[in-house]
């Protein structure tokens, strides 16, 4: 299985990868989200895996657009505790760290470690690259914001563990192929996601989502991005409990459909055991 990611060996992503598809896996690294999907549309990935939200700084906006823009499927979903450490030369010390380098994501999501010492925050495209790059480096005074993987990987010490602002700190995932899979693993539980624009009239958004209120689906997530083509206009991603298969499910986007001026399935998947399900929309 070739699973391409964003970012380099050792990175979270590539740790959601071993998670979730064991060590068999053959990891493709990729510079930026869009060569992610670029690498399974042209065949020479299997699967991609790309962050779709984290517990603490909300939504990876340019993955919903990419989304949009690329006709890829949704076949599963992972979600990955993430264990932030700050990560040094071998031999340097807490005392010597001046500038610290990561993800601006993994920035944001260790503030107030960074703040208490004070550290000065640099931003770099990946997690797992930023580890490397001090290593490389060889300056004491630079530390990575990464996890144990990135550690191993390229020789740094953990100066400091369990640092982000929150301990429930977690990323959620998707996996994604060139097309649907067929339905599997019996009942469920599954999740399904989907895009629409509405008409630009009052109650057009109230009026879709009603078709769930009618037939009892849970929506666990709304969220609005740009539509790039007119100014002030959106369209919507949702996701909701179940498989497009399933009877409410399916009565639901039947109805749907009647009341907006798109709809795209992006897929129906099994759901992770822990991705946001229980609360209600």
């Amino acid at each position: 299985m070739r699973v391409a990611f964003q970012g380099e060996v050792g990175a979270y992503s590539h740790e959601a990868i071993l998670r979730h598809y064991g060590p068999a896996a053959q990891p493709l690294p990729c510079r930026s989200f869009a060569a992610v999907f670029e690498q399974i549309s042209a065949g020479q990935a299997d699967r991609g895996l790309v962050p779709i939200e984290n517990s603490l700084t909300g939504s990876i906006y340019p993955v919903y657009d990419l989304l949009a823009q690329q006709p890829l499927a949704i076949v599963g979903e992972v979600t990955l505790p993430i264990e932030h450490a700050l990560l040094g030369l071998p031999g340097s010390t807490l005392a010597q760290i001046r500038r610290v380098y990561s993800h601006p994501q993994a920035l944001g999501q260790c503030q107030r470690f960074l703040r208490e010492l004070p550290l000065e925050a640099l931003a770099h495209y990946d997690t797992a690259g930023a580890a490397r790059w001090v290593a490389q480096v060889g300056d004491p005074a630079n530390a990575a914001i990464a996890g144990r993987l990135a550690a191993e990987r390229y020789g740094l010490e953990i100066l400091a563990s369990g640092i982000a602002t929150s301990p429930r700190n977690t990323t959620r995932f998707f996996l994604l192929a060139s097309r649907p899979e067929q339905r599997s693993g019996g009942p469920g539980p599954f999740k399904t996601s989907l895009l629409i624009e509405t008409a630009d009239r009052p109650g057009a958004l109230y009026h879709a989502l009603g078709c769930f209120v009618r037939q009892g689906v849970n929506l666990t997530k709304l969220e609005s991005r740009p539509l790039g083509t007119q100014n002030w206009r959106y369209r919507f991603y949702l996701d909701l409990e179940g498989h497009a298969d399933d009877p409410p499910v399916a009565q639901a986007l039947e109805e749907l459909r009647a009341e907006v001026l798109s709809l795209r399935l992006l897929g129906s998947y099994p759901r992770a055991a822990d991705s946001g399900s229980g609360h209600q929309c």
